[in-house]
């Protein structure tokens, strides 16, 4: 996989192997499974004491917002994917530079998500280990340290 910067400004990821490919084209649908990760992508902003008038207005005021610019991110990043043919040799997408938010806002759900879903720790995290990729869990780390490179792409881009 290259990325680089297009005469256009946008940012260009070529050469992508079919099984990086298809994590990505999942990673709206990835995104968008709040369920299980409510805690970590809306925390209770008491920290679970005190005042429950701050609360309400977090859940009345803010929390709405956090929903609206969630899912108005993971809708960029589906647009941009939806060139990708995430089965074809050497695939490629391009992500407009004004979208950069977007992606770094959906990577960082999808992989709060994945991490709550699994229960995984900071030493599964933190790449001593080859992922079992025979096994479901393994496969999930692997998209969250795929998805975590991206992001670090994508911040060094924005820089």
């Amino acid at each position: 996989m290259r990325f680089h910067r297009a005469a256009s400004g946008s940012w260009e990821l070529r050469g992508l192997h079919p099984l990086f490919a298809s994590l990505l084209a999942e990673l709206p649908k990835v995104a968008s499974r709040h369920r299980k990760a409510q805690a970590r992508l809306y925390p209770d902003p008491t920290g679970g004491e005190g005042e429950a008038q701050l609360r309400n207005d977090w859940k009345e005021h803010v929390r709405p917002g956090l929903e609206r610019l969630f899912s108005s991110s993971r809708e960029t990043v589906a647009r941009d994917l939806s060139t990708l043919v995430p089965n074809s040799p050497g695939a490629s997408l391009v992500i407009p530079a004004a979208h950069l938010d977007a992606w770094l806002n959906a990577l960082s759900q999808a992989r709060l998500i994945i991490v709550e879903e699994n229960g995984f720790t900071e030493s599964d995290l933190d790449h001593r280990e080859q992922p079992d990729l025979a096994t479901r869990r393994g496969l999930a780390l692997l998209k969250v340290h795929f998805y975590a490179h991206l992001q670090e792409l994508l911040v060094e881009a924005a820089g």
